[in-house]
């Protein structure tokens, strides 16, 4: 969670180098991230040197990001010197001194690295340095450091707006964690996205992992999902070495420049050699070795992605095998040729490729791919569901790609069940491998439908529903997914107040969290994270609100008295020479009493306004709602122990000034005071609980199951021997025995369509294998405003009917006699 004000340095980066004339997205984001790559560099390379290995910077001092801001005013220092080493980069050590580092999977992807800002603009690059200088300031070099280098990037990255080339466009990250869910991975099974663009997928993968292997009751989770505290606790060394290791999160992109970008993406998450290289996963593979490895037949237990769609590939630069991509077949000319060249279909059988037999897959397809009509739609649609297991088809709104693209889409989960060389060549006769399809139907996702995809934080979110109802049908089934099926789970939300955490030297420079620190055993633990101020300061509440007014009350009463006290030594002598006035012989004169008394506490009105300002540097100027408060209390301070002194000398003749000891230290009252404010400093995050439990009533079910593959009902059909036994038995349970008898004569004819009559019209296989979430919404009768009966309903609806008929019937026959 990045708090507003580094948001704001980020913009602020973004900004400037925008102004600076790079108004490519992708090239500016390359560029701010090749300067965050240089400063995690020296980090790189301190922990090499630890290990008794050689500088990187040997003979190259002046490539260091501690070098490079001394020549932050001058581009050139970057364009000349900087960048020609950075190229060469992979020269500067060895493959041993690599290990365990990112520099092990360098892998010379930094050989086209140019710096692009003008050699004149060394304002803007003084002014990035000093920004991204800023943005670590607080915390040091540690993991604090590293979360925040990270986080900082994918912030970065959610900047781009605008679609890049091919169709690139950056996934939703409450999509991608929602998706990891879906699959829930362990340590060391390896995961691939054959598009993986900026390595969402990837680095959510290890995210993920290291919140389920955390202490529990340590994590907190953002409104959308996002993990915090997460530190692997609960994994063996083991489990969190393989939560680390890059060789189990493997992505590939055709773009070069994307695939930079995602792989430094997954360095600044803390992702040991991650195997994201440029590659064209479709393409031919002969004579590319490293490819062809990445991309080897049934070697990854998970395939996350969100592919290309409605993109088209050159059949000629296509991979051949006719086992990953199947052929038009026949005898014609082109029986040869691959069944379609459209990417987001051949990108499904890539995966199926990928996947080892049990492996699963969850990935993001239009809406066409469910439903569409050619041979090539409703070939993968069969093999899915005959050959593997389709575990759930997740309908998703049509502004969740806002602004990058209105195309309806949805999550497809599947199984690999089959081997790709022992596929049956006919799958018309077996039954389907998978017997029923999940469906679900997300209408809200946690962000406004518009272009502008606002967060709505707290408010209804289908996916977390989703997320449990698909556990639930994996775990029991159909039974599963019945259950509670007009609930909508949700979990709980909470906001909270948090602040990074900063340790001070000195008694003076103290942040209000020092005395909190001071009663630490380790105050270490402390600097640079980020935390909530009813952690620093267990006195306050949880809740800002509440913290606020707790704050707010015992504040306002303090410099109130504070006030009183400190405004009563110039007081009290106006007071003594008012007090016995308003006699005949010595009547009042009120405005001269007033005349005197202001004069009186000009000064003092004066000192007490100045340490009030001198204490603004217990503030927190960049977190800091803390700040305006206290200068309205004081003010509103000021003014009612002013007020009750003017009352005092107005009416000194029947009012008794009680003795006030003075105020001896106001800086250090004012001070103490102050401190006790400034604790609430910090920005407010609405957060969620690890429980999805909350159930609220639905008017209809979000969630439905259908059948692949149901039969009709023949109560004339008799056995082997002639027997009038029917197709089902007195349960309603089809016969084993019909069941072959109607495979053993052919469920399709000799054209591949499907015989009438023998299965059930709303089964999904007699549907062309349709996967349409909407296909199957079952109708809830009970919706129906209506006194006639559903019977009566359905009767008008069949009069209607044949209305039609004969209107169409009157329709031909004139069109008939016309000519």
């Amino acid at each position: 969670m990045l708090a507003p004000h580094i948001k704001k340095k980020v913009d602020e980066l973004w900004n400037r180098f925008w102004a600076a004339g790079l108004t490519n997205p992708l090239v500016a984001v390359e560029q701010i991230t090749y300067l965050l790559f240089l400063k995690r560099l020296e980090d790189i390379d301190l922990k090499r040197q630890q290990r008794g290995f050689p500088s990187i910077y040997a003979g190259s001092e002046s490539c260091k990001w501690s070098y490079i801001r001394q020549e932050k005013t001058n581009p050139g220092h970057l364009i000349d010197v900087v960048f020609p080493w950075l190229r060469e980069l992979d020269k500067h050590f060895t493959t041993a001194s690599a290990d365990g580092t990112e520099l092990a999977s360098l892998n010379n992807r930094m050989a086209d690295a140019y710096f692009q800002l003008d050699p004149n603009k060394g304002k803007v690059l003084s002014d990035a340095i000093d920004a991204i200088d800023q943005l670590f300031a607080r915390a040091g070099d540690g993991n604090a450091a590293q979360d925040i280098m990270g986080d900082t990037f994918e912030y970065l990255l959610s900047e781009v707006a605008t679609a890049g080339k091919n169709g690139q466009f950056r996934t939703p990250r409450h999509l991608i964690r929602f998706m990891v869910e879906l699959l829930d991975p362990e340590p060391g099974q390896r995961v691939i996205d054959p598009a993986a663009g900026t390595g969402g997928f990837l680095f959510s993968t290890q995210q993920h992992l290291m919140r389920k292997y955390s202490a529990q009751e340590n994590v907190v989770l953002e409104w959308d999902g996002t993990p915090h505290r997460t530190d692997g606790a609960a994994a063996t060394p083991e489990q969190y070495a393989a939560i680390h290791n890059g060789a189990n999160f493997v992505g590939l992109d055709n773009d070069r420049t994307m695939a930079r970008i995602g792989w430094m993406n997954l360095v600044l998450h803390d992702v040991t050699d991650p195997h994201l290289l440029q590659g064209d996963s479709l393409s031919k593979r002969e004579g590319k070795g490293q490819l062809k490895q990445l991309l080897e037949s049934e070697t990854y237990d998970f395939v996350l992605a969100n592919p290309p769609f409605t993109g088209t590939v050159d059949s000629g630069d296509l991979e051949p095998d006719s086992l990953l991509f199947p052929r038009v077949g026949g005898g014609g000319k082109k029986k040869d040729d691959s069944i379609t060249n459209k990417s987001e279909l051949l990108f499904l059988w890539l995966m199926l490729d990928l996947l080892r037999v049990g492996g699963r897959c969850a990935v993001i397809i239009p809406e066409g791919v469910l439903f569409g009509n050619t041979d090539a739609h409703a070939r993968l649609r069969r093999e899915l569901l005959t050959e593997h297991v389709v575990e759930g088809v997740i309908s998703l709104p049509g502004g969740v790609f806002q602004p990058y693209t209105g195309v309806k889409t949805s999550v497809l989960i599947f199984r690999k069940e089959t081997r790709r060389d022992e596929r049956p060549t006919s799958t018309c006769r077996a039954a389907p491998r998978t017997e029923h399809v999940w469906f679900y139907e997300v209408e809200e996702d946690g962000y406004s439908k518009d272009a502008k995809r606002n967060a709505r934080p707290g408010q209804q979110n289908d996916l977390w529903d989703a997320l449990e109802k698909f556990k639930a049908w994996l775990a029991h089934g159909r039974t599963g997914a019945q259950h509670n099926e007009k609930v909508l789970l949700q979990p709980r939300f909470r906001v909270e107040r948090w602040r990074q955490a900063l340790l001070r030297d000195t008694a003076d420079q103290l942040t209000p969290a020092g005395e909190a620190f001071a009663a630490l055993p380790d105050t270490s633990m402390w600097d640079g994270q980020v935390w909530g101020i009813h952690e620093l300061f267990p006195e306050l509440p949880a809740d800002p609100k509440a913290a606020e007014a707790q704050v707010r009350n015992a504040a306002s009463q303090q410099l109130y008295d504070l006030a009183v006290k400190y405004f009563a030594a110039p007081t009290r002598p106006i007071w003594e020479q008012w007090r016995t006035a308003g006699t005949s012989e010595k009547p009042m004169n009120a405005e001269l009493a007033m005349a005197d008394w202001q004069k009186a506490i000009r000064v003092p009105q004066q000192d007490f306004n100045r340490a009030a300002k001198e204490v603004h540097r217990l503030f927190d100027a960049e977190d800091g709602p803390a700040l305006p408060l206290w200068k309205d209390l004081v003010r509103d301070a000021m003014k009612a122990g002013l007020s009750f002194h003017e009352t005092a000398v107005k009416q000194a003749p029947v009012v008794q000034f009680s003795q006030q000891a003075p105020v001896a230290d106001l800086k250090a009252a004012l001070e103490a005071i102050a401190r006790e404010v400034a604790k609430l400093d910090g920005f407010d995050v609405t957060l969620r609980s690890l429980a999805v439990d909350q159930a609220t009533e639905l008017k209809a079910a979000k969630h439905w199951v259908v059948p692949v593959r149901t039969w009709v009902r023949n109560n004339d059909w008799r056995g082997d021997d002639g027997t009038l036994v029917g197709s089902h038995d007195a349960d309603g349970l089809v016969r084993h025995a019909y069941v072959q008898a109607m495979l053993a004569e052919g469920l399709y004819d000799d054209k591949g369509s499907l015989k009438d009559g023998l299965l059930d019209p709303d089964c999904i296989e007699a549907r062309e294998w349709n996967l349409s979430a909407g296909q199957y919404k079952p109708f809830d009768f009970t919706q129906l405003k209506s006194d006639k009966s559903v019977a009566e309903l359905i009767g008008v609806l069949k009069a209607t009917e044949q209305d039609i008929i004969k209107g169409l019937d009157k329709l031909l026959a004139m069109v008939e006699g016309q000519e």
